[in-house]
């Protein structure tokens, strides 16, 4: 597991270090986005899905993933209630909306190769309905010239995450017990290999280490608040949630402590707001602070 995560962080390194190297534009990150996206991640899921043992006890996952939202949303926007509304909104919309897509599924896979994109799959569920409804909706709250939230856009949103409407497909046709053949899946199979290789780089892509020094001490406040938060949860979890599943809990546990997820930033340019650099900052930053997190995680409680 630990050669796993050298190979991990060398596959970031390349992608940051090819950007650097001007072989590969800041821009380019949305080609590799929409490969990873919309083609690798969503054969990943056919693959692991088609013949996966699920349970209705795994519903809980999503539920519980939008009641942290709501209730970590609420915690962080209080917390900053003497700032402006765009700090409010910004650190209100990064909060609780993580990169479940692209930067968890590998690691996932490489953790639980059996049934961690089962359980993550679940997961992401509730997690896309904190990022394109409740984080939206915190954002055009905040804003003074942002489009008023509507359901509408939110059932588009869901409708147009590729990865999202997958999961759900193969979780109906499992359940009714329909499976696609065996030559369909090892078409699926070639390209969900090269998943892991294309979300890391992405990864590198993204990263930028620019430092805005008048944001640097509010990025470092939400920062703490962003793994405080949802290292009680997790507590929380670990000690009172009532599931006999222990895989249940440590995908909570994973999920809280998963970084911001890329989509706060068009938010952020559609409602107009003047904290770019602030959650860039923080998206960055929580990227490298995630993957520490989960290589702990793993050799500590995994194995």
């Amino acid at each position: 597991m630990t050669l796993q995560f050298i190979i991990i962080i060398i596959l970031i390194a390349l992608g940051y270090i090819l950007k650097r190297l001007n072989y590969f534009k800041a821009n380019d990150s949305q080609v590799f986005a929409t490969l990873v996206l919309n083609v690798t991640l969503p054969s990943l899921v056919i693959v692991n899905l088609n013949h996966a043992n699920l349970d209705f006890s795994l519903s809980i996952l999503p539920i519980m993933m939008i009641v942290y939202g709501v209730v970590a949303k609420v915690i962080v926007v209080w917390l900053f209630r003497k700032h402006n509304r765009h700090i409010r909104g910004s650190l209100g919309m990064m909060t609780a909306a993580l990169n479940i897509g692209v930067f968890a599924y590998p690691l996932v896979e490489a953790i639980w190769p059996n049934t961690g994109l089962i359980y993550f799959g679940m997961a992401d569920i509730g997690g896309a309905i904190v990022m394109f409804g409740i984080s939206y909706f915190v954002g055009s709250h905040f804003s003074n010239h942002g489009q008023p939230f509507s359901f509408k856009f939110l059932g588009k949103s869901l409708l147009k995450s590729v990865p999202l409407v997958t999961y759900i497909v193969m979780f109906t046709l499992n359940i009714c017990n329909l499976h696609l053949p065996h030559p369909i899946i090892q078409f699926f199979d070639v390209l969900s290999k090269a998943n892991l290789p294309l979300s890391m780089i992405l990864l590198g892509l993204m990263l930028n280490f620019n430092i805005e020094k008048h944001f640097l001490p509010l990025a470092l406040k939400y920062i703490l608040c962003h793994y405080s938060i949802g290292a009680v949860a997790g507590l929380l979890i670990h000690f009172f949630l009532p599931v006999n599943d222990p895989m249940i809990k440590s995908t909570l546990q994973v999920a809280w402590l998963l970084p911001v997820g890329v989509a706060i930033v068009p938010y952020a340019i559609q409602f107009r707001y003047k904290t770019l650099p602030l959650i860039g900052m923080a998206t960055n930053s929580t990227i490298l602070i995630s993957i520490v997190i989960l290589y702990i995680y793993q050799a500590v409680v995994v194995n």
